[in-house]
């Protein structure tokens, strides 16, 4: 068989997942008949969802200051458990052109599982369980797993992608100042350490409840923007939504070492 190229882009709240492109063997088929059984795709849990509402007071009228801010994502450290949203991204590149857009849901409960449903423009799965990472490409039938800790070493800006519920330990990290001259409160984060490329990362913050819906990331030439809609905080979300078993007829590409990501 010859080797399959995969190509990856992807990017959520404030994290950069850019992968230009891998080849490599598969390490095997996954167990199954006919290779249309392929098309089925990932199984996740039927078990009802059953949401926990969680309410925030009313943002004070006075000026915002970002001690309100940090205050308010302390809050949300506290309380929040568990998120589902809608996304809508897009990303561009100037050193190469490259542009993308992607729309999908995501799931996330602490302190690591994640599953990312790529709906638009090509189906594609993301599953994180605390210790392996699955990408799975519905038109390709193509599954790679790779360890959860080699994908942070390779992309520096991974670990965002895990803080819906760490918010305030992020902000740690950063420099932090508010922009109330635009429509909707900002949050503006510039990295403590500088690192060769510069770095930006702005939260839109909801003029209600302060939580960050829209992100805008700048590193170096790479700049990524994200709008979550439709989020529910707090709901149920079973162990087996975050595993995955790669569909019957399957390429399996195991313990695959990303390439490190350069902004």
């Amino acid at each position: 068989m010859k080797p399959r190229a995969v190509v990856l882009a992807f990017s959520l709240a404030g994290s950069a997942w850019t992968v230009a492109a891998w080849s490599a063997e598969p390490a095997a088929k996954a167990p199954g008949k006919k290779a249309a059984a392929a098309a089925k795709a990932p199984k996740v849990s039927t078990a009802a969802v059953v949401e926990v509402p969680i309410t925030f007071a009313p943002v004070s009228t006075a000026a915002l200051t970002t001690q309100a801010v940090l205050a308010r994502f302390e809050e949300f450290d506290r309380r929040l458990d568990t998120l589902r949203a809608h996304f809508v991204q897009s990303l561009n590149v100037e050193q190469t052109g490259m542009s993308s857009a992607v729309e999908g849901d995501v799931s996330y409960r602490k302190p690591e599982q994640l599953r990312i449903e790529h709906l638009r423009p090509e189906r594609q799965t993301v599953a994180v369980d605390g210790k392996d990472i699955w990408i799975f490409r519905h038109a390709t039938h193509q599954a790679i797993q790779s360890s959860l800790e080699d994908w942070k070493k390779a992309d520096p800006t991974l670990n965002n992608l895990m803080q819906f519920g760490s918010y305030a330990k992020m902000l740690r990290s950063y420099e932090v100042s508010v922009d109330t001259g635009g429509a909707r409160p900002e949050l503006v984060l510039v990295p403590k350490e500088k690192g060769a490329a510069p770095l930006e990362l702005r939260l839109g913050l909801d003029p209600e409840t302060l939580f960050p819906d829209e992100t805008r990331l700048q590193v170096g030439g790479l700049r990524v923007k994200t709008v979550l809609s439709g989020i529910v905080f707090n709901p149920r979300l079973e162990a087996a939504t975050f595993r995955f078993t790669p569909p019957e007829g399957s390429d399996v590409f195991r313990n695959f070492k990303p390439p490190q990501i350069q902004p």
